[in-house]
């Protein structure tokens, strides 16, 4: 038996088959350990390929909550509803402008802070216990900033600590009259386990926030985990206070930020098996097919054996390419279902990390809800037309009316008007970047545009727009605003998109379609700014003047009244007229001090007249905000008492507008004044819209006919009527009557024929101050 089987082992065919065997699983075993080695070496370049990635991406992610934060802090500080009503010192009306800003980024923290260091709004957003977000009043609210009110207060670290929470904020200043900061504005994002398992989606690791602090022990602030094992934790919190890594972890840490003596550090983790769990499954997979392929390798032998180290070169070759970061390419490494199959595998492989890494370049580069531009992009994008020195221009695109649509409607068929504009913006021809900047603003961005070119892209561009929308059977018109910049040396990207935006607002405010950029609109914008931050001081620091201009009794042929006209005598600018701030002080809230320093200062005149002797009655203009204010009339009764002024001899003089605006108030706050004997008058009568009924039951002793009607009167044989009739219709109301406007000698005449009382123009005298009517009363006691 034993030499039988020692015969047939040393048969030729016995022996080649067992050398083959030998030989074949040698030349398995050596590729399978080639192919093992080099894989190794992939997934450790896939590892650090990925922690790689995972930075870039926490640190974009991070930085652009920063950069959003600062920038929105910026635009809101700069709103002048948000200055106005932080100055006016109406609290609850600034808290709810400021929860309005905080909405439109959906900001957790909203905090502003005035000059004094008080805390004057704290805004928090956060989840109550029905698991619903609610703002509410923070903690700090009136009490004094934790920070040094300082130049660097805007550069404080971007970590806000708050009850439990940590935020990140940004500051911007709040200014006034140029570059005098006023206080304080700033929004916060929180950090908490939407941020974090955001980032766990984006990198693939698990990603918390944990906080440090000497001599006390760590804990974590946000996971993006649900649950946390002790070993990882344990893990994490070696590397992160002793920076020691642990082999069986992919470990990364950053450091944040300092509050109150606890360090803020972001971190990541994976356990190493799990991430190289996908090249454990296939090895073992591998290592499967070649046990199966053993039975026909051993019969294709001698036909497999020079072919079987090519492809596994070649795959050497090729893991080598992708660790250097070479994607793009298609693994093929033979015609073997094998080798098809594990090359299948690398392209997926790369695909996937080609894929995450798209992913995280699209969206540093484009909007996520409407996937166009994004800023950054317009900056790569523009970056070489400036250095060409082309006819840049950039327009500024502003939906009207979103806002109401987002109240309205809701935000979801906000986001998709968004998305519409977008969409027909896209359509368009000759543009050649179309970007979103903000929630409802756009940037058309083109490479060489002229003058004559933008007319005919704004048209198509409205064109487009207003064609109908029809959203869920809701028909919604369409609607943008324009501004639009040129470029001219040595502006820049940042430069461009001011002046478009300075544009836009002016075509806004002037209710246009669309505007070009003109340094007029800068410098008249910029110099309104100013003056309306200047005209509380100015009203303060005595810097107004009163002119009067006489008024002629035409009965007695003499001037007994003149009327107070304020100026403003600004230390710069020079003498300013009342067209130009009045409008400013009803918009912003000083017409009541502007009115009463008018009041005291005309009362205090007519007595220093007096001591020289002349006797003269004196009409002040009152507005309609006056009116609004209940305690004006009191006040008005109380002067003239406190002051010893003969009632008789003040008049107060409103507006006919002013009266329509709001006539159940002004008969009720005009009745009071008329019932202790103050004198009333309309002025600039015919110019507004009252009635008949209306001006019988007004509780007024005179109309003053508007200058339009007087200076044409004695070429327009329409004034001539008008006038003769509100003549007329004022007398049969027992009401006496001022024509202002005169110019001429003849319609003086004529007037005084038709009973007119009193007279009023330039052919008199124009507004001068009191020293130059003491002087022109001596001169020229009458003009008739």
């Amino acid at each position: 038996m034993k030499s039988g089987f020692f015969r047939q082992m040393n048969r030729l065919q016995i022996r080649i088959f067992a050398f083959f065997m030998l030989l074949l699983f040698a030349v398995q075993m050596i590729s399978f350990v080639i192919t093992y080695n080099n894989n190794q070496r992939l997934a450790a370049q896939q590892l650090t390929n990925q922690l790689e990635v995972a930075q870039l991406v926490f640190k974009s992610e991070y930085d652009n909550r920063n950069y959003y934060l600062s920038a929105f802090a910026e635009t809101a500080a700069k709103d002048f509803g948000l200055k106005d009503i932080f100055i006016d010192g109406d609290s609850r009306s600034f808290l709810v402008a400021l929860n309005n800003h905080r909405k439109r980024i959906n900001a957790d923290l909203a905090i502003a802070v005035a000059a004094d260091g008080k805390v004057i709004g704290q805004l928090i957003n956060q989840y109550n216990k029905a698991g619903v977000k609610k703002v509410r009043l923070g903690p700090e609210q009136n009490q004094t900033f934790r920070y040094a009110l300082d130049s660097a207060f805007q550069q404080i670290d971007s970590l806000y600590a708050l009850d439990s929470s940590v935020y990140q904020i940004k500051f911007a200043p709040l200014t006034s009259g140029g570059n005098t900061v006023i206080g304080w504005v700033g929004f916060g994002f929180v950090i908490d386990e939407a941020l974090a398992g955001t980032l766990q989606q984006l990198t693939g690791l698990n990603t918390g926030f944990l906080l440090t602090e000497k001599g006390a022990p760590s804990r974590f602030l946000v996971s993006g985990q649900s649950t946390m094992a002790a070993k990882d934790s344990a893990a994490v919190l070696r590397f992160v206070e002793s920076d020691l890594d642990n082999t069986d972890y992919l470990l990364w840490q950053q450091y944040l930020g300092t509050m109150a003596e606890q360090h803020l550090h972001a971190y990541m983790y994976q356990p190493r098996s799990d991430l190289l769990q996908s090249f454990q499954k296939q090895w073992l997979w591998q290592l499967g097919l070649i046990l199966l392929m053993l039975p026909l390798s051993m019969l294709l032998a001698f036909m497999i054996s020079g072919s079987v180290t090519k492809p596994i070169k070649k795959l050497v070759e090729q893991a080598r390419y992708i660790a250097k970061g070479n994607y793009h390419s298609k693994v093929s490494v033979g015609s073997s279902v094998e080798m098809m199959q594990l090359a299948e595998e690398f392209t997926v492989m790369q695909q996937a990390i080609l894929s995450r890494e798209s992913k995280i370049a699209f969206q540093a580069y484009h909007d996520p809800l409407t996937n166009l531009a994004n800023r950054n992009e317009l900056e790569r994008v523009t970056a070489g037309w400036f250095e060409s020195q082309q006819n840049v221009a950039i327009c500024l695109i502003n939906i009207r009316r979103i806002t109401e649509v987002n109240v309205t409607l809701g935000h979801v068929v906000g986001d998709e008007v968004i998305k519409e504009v977008g969409r027909r913006l896209t359509a368009m021809t000759g543009i050649d970047l179309v970007c979103r900047l903000s929630a409802d603003e756009y940037v058309l961005a083109f490479k060489n545009l002229d003058a004559k070119s933008l007319k005919e892209v704004l048209q198509q561009l409205q064109r487009n727009i207003e064609r109908e929308y029809l959203y869920q059977d809701i028909n919604l018109h369409l609607q943008v605003t324009v501004g639009t910049a040129f470029y001219y040396p040595p502006a820049d990207l940042v430069t461009l998109l001011r002046q478009a935006d300075t544009a836009l607002h002016h075509a806004k405010k002037h209710k246009l379609d669309d505007q070009v950029y003109d340094a007029r609109i800068d410098i008249n914008t910029l110099e309104r700014l100013q003056l309306i931050n200047e005209l509380k001081s100015a009203i303060q620091h005595d810097e107004l003047v009163l002119f009067y201009q006489p008024k002629l009794d035409l009965a007695l042929d003499k001037v007994t009244h003149v009327e107070a006209l304020v100026r403003w005598l600004h230390p710069v600018r020079g003498l300013i007229p009342p067209d130009t701030f009045i409008p400013i002080a009803e918009k912003t809230g000083q017409m009541n001090a502007l009115t009463r320093w008018v009041m005291v200062e005309a009362i205090a005149q007519y007595h220093r007249w007096k001591l020289q002797g002349i006797e003269l009655a004196i009409a002040i203009n009152i507005s309609a905000e006056n009116l609004k204010d209940e305690s004006f009339c009191q006040w008005v009764l109380d002067i003239i008492a406190d002051q010893n002024m003969p009632i008789e001899a003040l008049t107060l003089e409103i507006t006919e507008d002013a009266v329509v605006a709001d006539p159940a108030t002004a008969i009720k706050q005009l009745s009071v004044l008329r019932q202790y004997g103050l004198k009333l008058s309309i002025d600039d009568y015919g110019t507004g819209y009252s009635s008949l009924a209306q001006l019988k039951q007004l509780p007024v002793d005179e109309l003053k006919i508007d200058r339009s009607f007087i200076q044409q009167l004695m070429i327009n044989g329409d004034d001539r009527t008008i006038v003769n009739s509100t003549l007329q219709l004022a007398h049969s109301l027992g009401l006496t009557v001022v024509a202002e406007g005169i110019e001429d000698k003849a319609t003086l005449s004529w007037l005084k024929q038709r009973g007119c009382e009193m007279a009023q123009g330039y052919y008199l005298s124009r507004p001068i101050d009191a020293d130059a009517l003491s002087q022109w009363l001596t001169e020229f006691p009458t003009h008739a």
